[in-house]
């Protein structure tokens, strides 16, 4: 009998593009270049450039769908990328053109090992597959903010050269359990045929009447957790004190965040995951609404971003698990077609962070609030309608029984 890939495995290997992406891009470096006299204006350009492969990695992501197995795509882009943010981390005390090369590189290998470890993701048991999707969610969030925490907490007190090193360990050493992989070997073809079997396949996705309802639900504001990225901002606006601001916006968001990851992913074993979808959507604009009408105090701002934080590691979950149930098991184009949804997933967040910075512009903290509040609850009851009318249409049961089943 094939050994299967445990739920928990895709966790791990979550922890280099959390702690990648999210620790040294979005924390680390950021708090480096501004320690040694870059203006902020110049940071949000440099980390801005960086993760510009996030939008289009896509594009590379067919790599892992030809040539060697997927575990040696994880391993490679893992390792080089780990070696691409140590040397930016050397390079902050000198030039931020040449931080900003390293560190667009290194995000452009992360893009290739997200599409290597979601093509292996897709193919675990369509009832485990909110499980998997919850560990990736909780591990990528979680690595990410503990990541960045130590970073800036050694960089107190080590050299850089230290700082280097440790986080590129933390890139590496959780990549080797790509080693532990069970993956099939796909049958080898001559290039043409290969790339037409690729072609089709994809083509086969992107036309599915499933990829173009879920595509709704990737595309929407439900559940995409904008507030996240300028909850410190506002803490003045409540009159919370800065020790409550760095909690919030720090380790106990992200551990909140993780745990709701991992509760999405077993709520979506449990769950229709549209419905899950959804809802979670809903909660988030709850959650919206507390920070919004909620009186001005610094109690409003801490309860309000928790559970803001926890529906949205909710919503994280749900995201992926419904991306495995649209391909499906054992796509010759697995991995092309996650990076196309993963990028999907990714253009929310971007529309929504600006729309909430319009709201802010106009009505302070509570106009930023309201904005969000009101684009979860509209699209969030929108989606629960859509997910109902598609339930009935393709008489679904639990999510247990599988994609057939599911969507």
């Amino acid at each position: 009998m094939r050994r299967e890939n445990p739920p928990w495995l895709f966790g791990i290997l979550a922890v280099p593009s959390g702690a990648g992406f999210w620790g040294v891009q979005a924390l680390l470096i950021p708090f480096l270049l501004r320690q040694h006299g870059v203006s902020v204006d110049r940071i949000a350009a440099a980390v801005a450039i960086a993760q510009l492969p996030g939008v289009w990695g896509f594009i590379a992501s067919p790599l892992v769908d030809l040539g060697p197995k997927r575990r040696t795509w994880i391993l490679a882009t893992f390792t080089l990328s780990a070696i691409a943010s140590g040397l930016a981390i050397l390079e902050s005390a000198h030039s931020v053109d040449l931080v900003t090369i390293l560190l667009f590189i290194a995000c452009a290998l992360f893009n290739v090992a997200i599409a290597a470890v979601g093509a292996v993701m897709s193919c675990v048991r369509p009832e485990v597959r909110g499980r998997a999707g919850g560990w990736t969610q909780a591990a990528n969030i979680g690595a990410g903010s503990l990541a960045g925490g130590l970073g800036i907490w050694m960089a107190g007190f080590c050299g850089l050269p230290a700082v280097a090193m440790t986080m590129a360990a933390i890139l590496v050493l959780p990549a080797l359990a790509a080693l532990s992989i069970a993956e099939d070997a796909r049958p080898r073809l001559s290039p043409r045929p290969l790339f037409a079997d690729l072609g089709s396949d994809l083509w086969d996705l992107l036309r599915s009447p499933t990829t173009l309802v879920a595509a709704v639900f990737f595309l929407s504001p439900a559940g995409c957790g904008a507030i996240i990225g300028l909850i410190s901002g506002v803490g003045p606006d409540y009159h919370a004190p800065p020790s409550e601001v760095a909690w919030v916006a720090g380790a106990g968001g992200g551990v909140l965040l993780g745990v709701g990851g991992l509760a999405g992913g077993f709520a979506c074993d449990r769950l229709h995951r549209m419905t899950a979808y959804a809802l979670f959507g809903l909660l988030g604009g709850a959650a919206g609404c507390w920070l919004c009408l909620g009186p001005a105090t610094p109690f409003t701002y801490g309860a309000g971003f928790a559970a803001y934080a926890f529906v949205t590691g909710l919503a994280f979950a749900a995201f992926t698990a419904l991306q495995l149930d649209v391909l499906g098991h054992g796509r010759r184009a697995a991995g092309t077609g996650y990076a196309l949804l993963f990028s999907a997933g990714n253009l929310p967040l971007a529309y929504m962070t600006w729309l909430d910075g319009i709201g802010y512009k106009h009505g302070g903290a509570r106009g930023m609030t309201a904005a969000d509040a009101v684009a979860n609850l509209a699209t969030g009851g929108l989606l629960l309608l859509i997910a109902r009318y598609w339930a009935r249409r393709t008489k679904t049961a639990p999510a247990q029984a599988g994609i057939e089943t599911a969507l």
